[in-house]
């Protein structure tokens, strides 16, 4: 059972849109957008916030899919806006999405096998299915359990008040690595990729860092065009899981990633046993690698990595990414775990 995670817009509150002559270009899907934010709570609560609520530079890539860190009704509001523009008192779904009668779901104890004592779960018990995902139980009988697989905070929704302050190019150059000359664009932005096993508490890791500005998740160097993730547990294309990060190397340094992507990798994972020939690897799937974008990271991921050994890293040029479906996108920000900046919260989930 997998939680939705939907957009919604609706103007239920006064609104106002300001416009500024500004003469730059309209903000549209794939570009960087910086925002002057302020996201205030429509029915004065929401308990546990997914994202950061107000800010004078909250960036994102915009378009829900594959990128979308931030709530969907904030992509579809800004696109099409131009520096300076201005937007007060919007009414935005919080980005849990509506309340569903259909994940409510009644099942006989009989079938919870996994449970060792059904007669024991109460009303308002917490069950975790499959994937981590939560849910509540609302009623329970001598036979059977009813459970709500919506969100806690499905339905809610924030008043929006945004400024644009800056749109930028995604550095489309650096999504594979090339064979560079010394002088390189002067974008602040660069891109890494990293495979740790199951993406997505990884994924969810890195979204919290200052300095990253946006997260996806697919599948990289195999030799099947556009592979899916049937595909993919098979092994059949020799992809690996892998989480793709856009950050400003101003405000967070490649070495910063590296000891993210090592500590997930301790925490999730046994140091694995060093294998003379890649080819003998017969799991390519969650296969662990540093996926260079340029020569500097290359240098850089290889003396990160000289003495860290049993892990089985491999080091490599960074080839064509192919996005995840979308329900693989932003997993566990979907299923109600926060991803603010510098969230300390547990990661619920050592993908």
């Amino acid at each position: 059972m997998t939680n939705t995670y939907t957009g919604i817009f609706d103007v239920t509150t006064t609104s106002s849109i300001k416009s500024s002559t500004s003469t730059r270009k309209r903000a549209q899907v794939g570009d960087i957008v910086t925002l002057e934010l302020k996201l205030v709570p429509e029915n004065g609560y929401v308990p546990i916030p997914l994202f950061d609520l107000e800010g004078d530079e909250i960036r994102l890539v915009l378009g829900q899919f594959p990128w979308g860190n931030y709530l969907p009704g904030l992509h579809s509001l800004v696109e099409g806006m131009r520096v300076g523009d201005a937007i007060e008192n919007r009414s935005l779904d919080a980005g849990w999405g509506e309340w569903s009668e259909k994940r409510v779901v009644t099942v006989s104890k009989s079938k919870l096998k996994s449970l060792k004592n059904p007669d024991q779960i109460l009303v308002h018990d917490k069950l975790h299915l499959q994937g981590d995902v939560e849910v509540l139980v609302t009623a329970v009988t001598p036979t059977t359990i009813t459970v709500d697989a919506n969100p806690p905070l499905a339905g809610a929704s924030y008043v929006c008040s945004l400024k644009v302050k800056d749109i930028e190019e995604l550095p489309e150059d650096r999504m594979v690595f090339l064979e560079r000359p010394q002088q390189e664009s002067a974008s602040k932005y660069q891109v890494a990729s990293f495979a740790l096993g199951c993406f997505w508490g990884g994924q969810l890791e890195f979204q919290r860092l200052d300095g990253v500005v946006a997260t996806r998740v697919g599948y990289t160097q195999g030799h099947k065009v556009n592979p899916s993730y049937t595909e993919i547990c098979q092994g059949t294309t020799r992809h690996r899981e892998t989480i793709m990060v856009v950050y400003d190397q101003t405000k967070i340094s490649y070495q910063a990633l590296m000891d993210i992507a090592m500590e997930r990798l301790r925490m999730s994972e046994q140091p694995a046993t060093v294998r003379l020939f890649q080819e003998e690897e017969e799991s390519h799937q969650y296969a662990h690698g540093f996926y260079y974008h340029t020569t500097q990271q290359h240098e850089e991921a290889e003396a990160f990595l000289e003495h860290r050994s049993g892990w089985g890293v491999e080091v490599r040029p960074a080839q064509q990414f192919y996005n995840a479906e979308e329900y693989h996108q932003h997993y566990l920000l979907k299923g109600g775990q926060s991803a603010r900046k510098n969230a300390k919260e547990e990661i619920r989930c050592f993908g």
